[in-house]
Order: C-alpha cells, then structure tokens, then sequence
C-alpha cells in the first residue's frame, strides 16, 4: 500500500474529508512528516513550513497567489491544489507526482497552473500591451451574453454586448481570446505592429484559461443560493475569511450584518410555504437593490440572511440595516407584513477572525429579536 503523509500548517475543517478520500483511494496516510510526499494542509503556500524530510509535497492551501506559489515550488519538488477545488484534483495532482511529471519548466509551469482566471489575464495584458507597444489595454471576460471589464485600463468599464463584441472584432479594435469558447475580448489602445506577433503567445496558455474561466464559471453556480438571489452559505465560508484577511493588511473594517426574518414560520403557517418562499425572495431582492457593489449578500440558510460590507464601520452598516427594514415594512400590494430583525458586529471593533465575528453578529441578532424584533442591534 502506498503511503502519504499529513501535516496540518493550520487545521482546515475539510481536512477529515481528505484524508477519507486518501484512504478511499487506497493510500495510507501517516501524520507525521516523512520520506516520500507529504500533504501539507493550510491557509497559504508558505516557504518557512517546508520540513526536512518528504521528497516532495502537495500543498493544500485556501489561497495562494503565483508568486507564494512559484516561491515553494521553487524550493522543493511539488504541486498546489487549492481546497476549493474538487477532492479529484488532490488525486490527479498525486498521480503527476507519482509519475514526476512536474512539467517542462517545472515550477513555472505548476505556477500557472494554481493561477486564477484573473491571475492569468494581468500578466496576459501586461506581455500584450509590451510586445505591441500600446499605450493602454483592457480585457472583458464573458459571462452570459456579455463581456465585462476585469483587468485594463484606458477604456469605459461598461460590459460589451456580444454583438458589439463581435463588432469591434470585425473592426480590427479587439481580439477575442480562446475564440473556440470565446473566453475574453482584448482591446490595446494603438498597437504597433501585427497582432499575430505581439497576441501569438497567448495561444500557449489558451487552456489553462478556458480551465480557469470554467472553473470559475462552476464555482460561481455552486456559490447560488437555489431560491434567492443571494449567494449561500457555501460562498460565505470561503469568502468571509479572505475579507478579514483583506481588512487586515489594509488596516480597514469589515461590517457583517446577520439577518432574520421575523415571523416566517407564522406566516407559513397562515399563507402557505409559497407565500413563505416569496417573503424570502423579497427580502434578498430588496437587500440586494440597497447594497453596494462591493457588498455581498448572502442566504445563510432558512430564513436568515448575511450582508458583508467590506471597509465599512458597524455604524454605517447600522444605517443600511435602517434603512432595509424601513423598505421592508411599506406597504404591500398583497398585504403580507415583512419584518426583520438584523444584528451586525464589526472587524476589528467586536472580532478578531471570521468565525469570531459571524458569532458576534448572531449574539447581536439575538438581542434584536429579543427586545421586540423588527430593530437593528450592534454588538457591544
């Protein structure tokens, strides 16, 4: 039986479900670090977790930017799966290990591998605009029957209907990238040269971004909440922790607002559960008219609802509060009362990590129901 060996750089609550597809693939998994590959579970690639023994390692982390990445792998033999990805990549990447197939450049290559779709179009762009010596450049990703402005600058940020897509292609004005699946739109600002020179690369990492575009396409549906326009709790798991991690190292806030919807088993009870069902998508359409861009909502589950307001303090995240239930509760043409109850607490005022602060945020909502519902409430 082979043997692989597991190490925990900090405790991850999907650790148990890797290690029961480890063993389910029929490997042996010892906890200690030892000769042979070792899994090293954690938030980030990091060079000072590298120990003395295993000739190589799989590093499954949250997050990991292509220079963390590109750090590691440099210093040992290796590959990275991001703890998002399905459980099938840890597998497939032990099987490149077992047969040392790290790829013609190596780490390089596993670099562009861990890359984001993101990741991949900056350094796209910037060869781009170099090698035909534009002034400026942008790229548009598509999603559904439109591309939208993700990287660039030099252009107006309004998405690019598919036919203007198109448009602006005839034209010589744009390029599409991955035209097979028409992945992104390219525009450069006056080129200098012949585009099949200075976009002929792309052509080398056109399937590592049809990868990260789908990849990116399927999380974001695995991320919906099946009855609201919110995201669900899934979503919110993995991206309030990169939230407080972003407050942190721009020394801002993050406001989490933890809302109830008062009285819904009652009005189940007296309407029936499709009036239930449409309450719940009433609140998550109103909530997510008045919030901002950068905000994201979020059906935690049942009748509750999360609101994460990054760079905001919890008094301003009180006045969206006010003002959602003050929206809430006008009158209805079909008469049906719609209160909440909203408890909101802050980073770093109240919490010191994302669990901490998702437990302040409930303990507020609490006392908001507490004292009478339908009242916003800020931990103390």
């Amino acid at each position: 039986m082979a043997t692989v060996h597991l190490q925990e750089m900090q405790s991850s609550a999907r650790t148990r479900s890797l290690r029961d597809a480890l063993v389910s693939w029929g490997l042996q998994v010892l906890d200690s670090p030892g000769e042979g590959t070792l899994i090293l579970v954690g938030d980030r690639p990091d060079p000072r977790c590298i120990p003395l023994h295993g000739t190589d390692i799989l590093w499954w982390v949250t997050e990991g930017t292509p220079e963390e990445v590109s750090d590691v792998l440099s210093r040992r033999p290796g590959w990275v799966v991001r703890q998002s990805s399905p459980l099938e990549a840890v597998r497939e990447a032990l099987e490149h290990l077992r047969n040392r197939d790290l790829g013609s450049e190596g780490w390089l290559r596993q670099m562009l591998h861990m890359a984001t779709l993101d990741e991949l179009l900056r350094p796209i762009l910037a060869r781009a605009i170099k090698l035909s010596r534009a002034r400026a450049g942008a790229i548009w990703v598509r999603e559904d029957n439109a591309f939208y402005q993700r990287v660039g600058e030099g252009y107006a940020e309004a998405p690019i209907t598919l036919e203007e897509g198109a448009a602006l292609v005839q034209e010589g004005q744009a390029w599409l990238l991955c035209p097979g699946e028409q992945v992104a739109l390219i525009r450069l600002r006056d080129p200098q040269g012949d585009p099949v020179q200075f976009l002929g690369f792309i052509k080398d990492v056109e399937e590592l971004m049809v990868t990260a575009w789908q990849l990116e396409h399927s999380r974001a549906l695995s991320f919906r909440d099946d009855l609201t326009v919110a995201h669900n709790r899934r979503c919110l798991e993995a991206e309030l922790p990169q939230a407080i991690r972003n407050a942190a190292s721009h020394k801002e806030p993050v406001s989490l607002l933890f809302l109830d919807v008062d009285n819904l088993k009652a009005l189940n009870s007296q309407y029936g559960h499709p009036t239930g069902s449409r309450v719940l998508t009433t609140v998550a359409s109103e909530a997510e008219r008045i919030i901002r861009a950068q905000d994201r909502l979020y059906r935690y589950g049942g009748d509750e609802f999360c609101i994460l307001m990054p760079g905001t303090h919890a008094q301003g995240a009180a006045k969206l509060g006010e003002r959602l239930i003050r929206k809430l509760t006008e009158p209805r043409a079909d008469g049906i009362p719609i209160s909440v109850s909203i408890g909101i607490a802050a980073y770093p005022a109240h919490a010191d990590g994302a669990d901490h602060l998702l437990e302040r945020a409930d303990r507020a909502l609490f006392r908001a129901k507490d004292e009478g519902k339908g009242r916003v409430v800020v931990a103390s």
